[in-house]
């Protein structure tokens, strides 16, 4: 931060149209908005604000001849790198004139503490000399020196932290609850057929090189570990969305937003959950019969034996077995997405949840989505098991899913990363 200047309030009416536009659609937190609507006009959250959460009055822009300096004495002496310059870059701020876009509560959901933030916005109007800013024209922007991007922060400092990924993943939760039910299921659908593809892949080149590898079992596991998570790039770069991860998702809103009340918490989770396993079996079920209409894995190949094989297998696990799998497999996945959120760029989003995918897989854990596509494949290639053996094992697989997802990452790891609360009333 460079010391001595002035941040000037610029009139929204000098900006451009596009500036304009910019300018009031991306400072606002969607959940402070959300917060701030009338739960009769169709707010799914039933949010309650205190009054406490309000922020103070921003001066007025319109007051030629103004400026606010206490932020900026309070920021000059900074280093690089600290708590609010990554605050101010995460929320888009590129000039002082920014400023007045953003509340306390902007800064708080960025990490900042709350009466830190207070005292940063909370300084006064002081006249400016009439030759610094004209009043019959619209001040220039003041350059504003900050990292411009998070690659570029002082060494030590971790610009994107486990703490920020679990909130990130609290607010997506939030956000999935406002989506409506075609497009949850929508987005299932493409999710579990993105999945679908990737299992696909796995059984051609797995099963059909189980032969050669059948007198090297770990490599033959470790390969089908390898291919795997093919799928699982494609729903998460595509945005799709799986039950399994919704079972984080969904669940941790419960603890990190206590404005919303816990029915309604309950009942979205119950919404969400219920549409994406239905788009999830939809797309799974879709792309296993045109897989078997178009002969990927054709009749009678080495892939189909292997698969009709491991269908038989995962049909005759025992209910605890099952479970068990079932939780141990998507803790992993948790991991996998937990991870792959935290990554900035595609090619580490990949690179993030390929290992923990690739370890479930090779240890043999049960995933229900992947399952759903499995196993009636390999009953329509020959397998002996019947739909009612098919459902179960989803359904004791899925059970697990959740107690996996739900105790060990919505759990353990938020309450290790966040042992109070994200958005408290009080903040």
């Amino acid at each position: 931060w460079s010391s001595g200047k002035v941040i000037v309030h610029v009139p929204l009416s000098a900006l451009s149209e596009e500036q304009q536009l910019a300018a009031m659609t991306s400072w606002a937190d969607p959940f402070d908005m959300d917060a701030a609507m009338d739960s009769a006009e169709g707010d799914p959250l039933h949010v309650e604000v205190a009054d406490d959460m309000l922020d103070s009055p921003v001066p007025d822009p319109n007051q030629s001849g103004t400026c606010t300096i206490a932020f900026w004495d309070a920021i000059s002496h900074l280093p690089s790198g600290s708590e609010v310059e990554v605050a101010l870059v995460r929320l888009g701020v590129q000039s002082p004139a920014d400023l007045r876009f953003i509340t306390s509560q902007d800064l708080v959901a960025e990490g900042v503490a709350a009466v830190t933030a207070r005292k940063l916005l909370a300084g006064q109007s002081v006249p400016l000399p009439s030759e610094a800013l004209p009043v019959a024209a619209a001040p220039a922007p003041v350059p504003l020196k900050i990292a411009a991007a998070p690659a570029k922060a002082a060494p030590g400092h971790a610009v994107f932290s486990a703490e920020d990924t679990m909130k990130f993943l609290a607010k997506k939760g939030v956000l999935t609850a406002q989506r409506s039910d075609g497009q949850i299921f929508c987005s299932s659908f493409l999710g579990g057929s993105l999945l679908g593809w990737g299992c696909a892949l796995t059984v051609v080149v797995a099963g059909g090189s189980a032969a050669v590898l059948a007198e090297a079992p770990g490599l033959l596991s470790l390969l089908t570990g390898a291919v795997f998570p093919v799928g699982l790039s494609m729903v998460l770069l595509s945005g799709s969305e799986l039950l399994t991860g919704n079972f984080v998702t969904m669940a941790l809103p419960a603890w990190t937003h206590p404005g919303v009340s816990k029915s309604q918490v309950v009942a979205n989770t119950w919404r969400i959950w219920g549409i994406s396993g239905a788009g999830n079996l939809a797309g799974s079920l879709f792309l296993a019969v045109t897989c078997f209409a178009l002969s990927i894995v054709p009749m009678g190949s080495p892939a189909a034996a292997w698969l009709t094989a491991l269908t038989v297998k995962k049909c005759a696990l025992p209910l605890a077995i099952a479970v068990g799998k079932g939780a141990c497999a998507n803790w992993l996945v948790n991991v996998a997405i937990f991870q792959a959120s935290s990554a900035h760029t595609s090619a580490a989003k990949i690179a993030s949840l390929w290992l923990p995918v690739m370890t479930f897989v090779a240890l043999g854990l049960e995933h229900s989505i992947a399952n759903m596509f499995l196993l009636p494949l390999g009953m329509l290639l020959g397998a002996d098991v019947s739909a009612f053996d098919i459902a179960a094992n989803i359904v004791p697989v899925a059970i697990g899913n959740a107690l996996g997802a739900i105790v060990f990452v919505a759990g353990v790891q938020r309450y290790s990363l966040l042992r109070n609360m994200v958005y408290s009333k009080s903040s």
